[in-house]
């Protein structure tokens, strides 16, 4: 993955294939449960964060106006030009955040604090506030997501209350720390490559043994089966971009049949991390989850693997 990560759907799709942790490359968990009571599924929500027309499936529907371009000049969508409002019901134009919440807060969900901010991948269509902090609930989350801002879409445009729902309760649970944060896996770091390290600790036996009991009857025992993006494997896309490969290995992939790679039984918010941050240890590991032959790897002494480079 580049930093920016703005791969094509199909793209997506491909990786989708590759990076599903779960024997059967289905899912484990669906729903951390909601301080509401709501039927929220938290992992759907994660997905709808990381790219919601992939997971509603609206490629065909919906395409975002072009950021190259000063028109506005996508399609489908409340102005039906690929646009979406914002708060007072002005077109928002796509400025590269593709309208996808991922982009306006970051991977981590801190926005301008965090690993798309002006200190480390600058860039610079994200939103300064963090979604980590502060004391909202899901319903006021749930209403500011669908009547937007001055700088957020109103996604109700796009959005039904479910899937704002499903959002809302992501946004709580990460936050409330009942499913993986961010923070239990890296740490920012301004003068690693691509601004990232995993955190220390990690027990990667205990990974490999989770990647060979959930994924290797889908995607081989070295998580080469499938190609992303043509050159990369599984084992180099998690060395070089653990930043982004946490999230789906939490929530899954949007539009595809992966799911939330993480079991009930894997234990509460804190517990569930670790698992992540072990996976990808394991992962750091070149000998045991190869690249592709026609790849690229990270190199020795690459700082984002940093211990657990093999």
């Amino acid at each position: 993955m580049s930093a920016l990560r703005n791969r094509s759907l199909l793209g997506f799709l491909g990786f989708s294939l590759l990076v599903s942790l779960a024997s059967g490359c289905g899912g484990g968990l669906s729903s951390a449960g909601s301080p509401s009571g709501s039927r929220a599924d938290v992992a759907r929500g994660g997905r709808l964060y990381d790219n919601w027309i992939s997971e509603k499936k609206l490629k065909d529907s919906f395409k975002p106006d072009s950021a190259k371009t000063p028109e506005l000049d996508g399609s489908g969508g409340p102005n039906g030009n690929g646009t979406l409002s914002d708060g007072s019901g002005k077109p928002l134009p796509n400025t590269g955040h593709d309208y996808r919440l991922k982009n306006l807060f970051g991977w981590d969900l801190r926005g301008g604090q965090g690993i798309y901010g002006a200190s480390y991948q600058k860039k610079d269509y994200v939103l300064a506030q963090s979604l980590l902090e502060g004391a909202r609930s899901e319903q006021q989350l749930a209403e500011w997501l669908k009547n937007g801002d001055a700088q957020v879409p109103a996604y109700g445009a796009v959005l039904d209350d479910g899937d704002l729902r499903d959002l809302a309760a992501f946004l709580v649970a990460v936050r409330e720390h009942r499913v993986p944060r961010p923070d239990d896996v890296f740490t920012l770091d301004e003068s690693a490559p691509k601004n990232y390290k995993l955190l220390p600790g990690a027990d990667p036996k205990r990974g490999a043994a989770t990647i060979a009991k959930r994924c290797s009857g889908c995607h081989g025992s070295q998580g080469t089966k499938f190609a992303i993006d043509d050159t990369e494997s599984i084992g180099s896309i998690s060395r070089s971009s653990g930043y982004e490969i946490w999230l789906k290995i939490a929530n899954g992939h949007p539009g595809s049949a992966m799911k939330s790679q993480l079991l009930a039984s894997d234990g509460g918010g804190a517990e569930r991390g670790k698992l992540v941050l072990d996976i990808l240890a394991a992962l750091c590991d070149r000998q045991a989850f190869p690249k592709l032959e026609n790849g690229s790897d990270v190199p020795d002494g690459d700082a984002r693997c940093g211990q657990y480079l093999r």
